[in-house]
C-alpha cells in the first residue's frame, strides 16, 4: 500500500462532513500522517475530475451527493455492477472507484443488534444510497417495505424481497435533506437516521455508519492488504470521543 498525497471529501454540501477526520484518524492508526486533507464543494463529476487532473500524487476522496451516479458514467466501465460510487481513488492517471454504503448502512445495523436477514426495512426515497440499502438488505435475506418519497425506490435486483406491509422493524428517510436529521414519521419499531449535522455524537446511527462505511471504502479501494489490521467501528468511534 502506498499512502495518498491527499484524501478528503467531494459534494455538495460537505461542511458538515466528518469525512476528513476519519481519514485521518484512521490514517494515525495505520502509521499514515502528514497527508493533506481537501474538501471539494462539486456539483457533478466533471468538475471534481477536471480538479483531479490537474494534481499531482494518489488522491483518495470520498462522495456523497449529487455526484455519486455521475461518477459511474465518468470514469469506470459501464460494465461495472455498480450504478453509482461513494469513494474514488486516483493513482497515477487511472481512476478506481467502489460503493460502500450498502455494505456501511448494514455493519452498522449488526452494530446496533439488528440482523437483517431477520428483519424488515420500510424505506422512504430512491436514491443512490436507499438503493445501494435496499440491494445489500435484499442479499441479506431481509424483506423491504417501499414508502414513497421525491424519488420512488422502484424496482431492482431488491424487487422479490418487497413485501406489501405498512410496519416495518427498522426505518429509514433517504429524503431528509443532508446534515439535517430525519423527523418523519413511520410505522416501524425502530427509526434511524443517515444524515446528521455539527451536533453529531459518535451514539448517532449515522455517524457509526458513515465510520463503518469508511472502514470498509479502506478495506475494499485504498488499503485491501491492510484490512486484517483496521480498526473496527467501535474503536474508531472511540477514537472520535477522545478527539472531542
Amino acid at each position: 500500500m502506498r499512502a495518498p498525497s491527499a484524501w478528503g471529501i467531494a459534494g455538495s454540501p460537505i461542511n458538515h462532513s466528518i469525512t476528513p477526520v476519519l481519514f485521518k484518524t484512521v490514517g494515525d492508526t495505520l502509521g499514515m500522517t502528514s497527508i493533506e486533507t481537501i474538501a471539494l464543494e462539486v456539483e457533478n463529476a466533471e468538475e471534481l475530475l477536471r480538479y483531479l487532473s490537474k494534481r499531482e500524487g494518489d488522491i483518495w476522496l470520498s462522495c456523497t451527493s449529487p455526484i455519486k451516479h455521475s461518477l459511474h458514467s465518468s470514469i469506470v466501465d459501464q460494465t461495472h455492477p455498480a450504478t453509482s460510487f461513494n469513494q474514488i481513488m486516483k493513482k497515477g492517471n487511472t481512476y478506481k472507484a467502489a460503493n460502500t454504503d450498502g455494505q456501511g448502512f448494514i455493519l452498522a445495523c449488526r452494530e446496533m443488534g439488528l440482523e437483517p436477514s431477520k428483519a424488515s426495512i420500510m424505506i422512504r426515497g430512491g436514491g443512490s444510497t436507499a438503493r445501494s440499502v435496499a440491494l445489500e438488505w435484499s442479499r441479506s435475506g431481509g424483506v423491504i417495505v417501499p414508502a414513497g418519497g421525491r424519488r420512488e425506490l422502484g424496482n431492482g435486483p431488491w424487487t422479490a424481497n418487497i413485501v406489501s406491509q405498512n410496519y416495518a422493524d427498522l426505518g429509514v428517510d433517504f429524503d431528509a435533506s443532508p446534515g439535517n436529521r430525519d423527523t418523519s414519521d413511520m410505522n416501524v419499531t425502530t427509526k434511524v437516521s443517515v444524515s446528521y449535522g455539527n451536533d453529531w455524537s459518535v451514539d448517532d446511527f449515522a455517524i457509526r455508519m458513515v465510520v463503518a462505511q469508511h472502514l470498509l471504502s479502506w478495506a475494499v479501494l485504498y488499503a485491501p492488504d491492510r484490512g486484517d489490521v483496521l480498526p473496527s467501528v467501535s474503536e474508531v468511534c472511540a477514537l472520535l470521543s477522545a478527539g472531542d
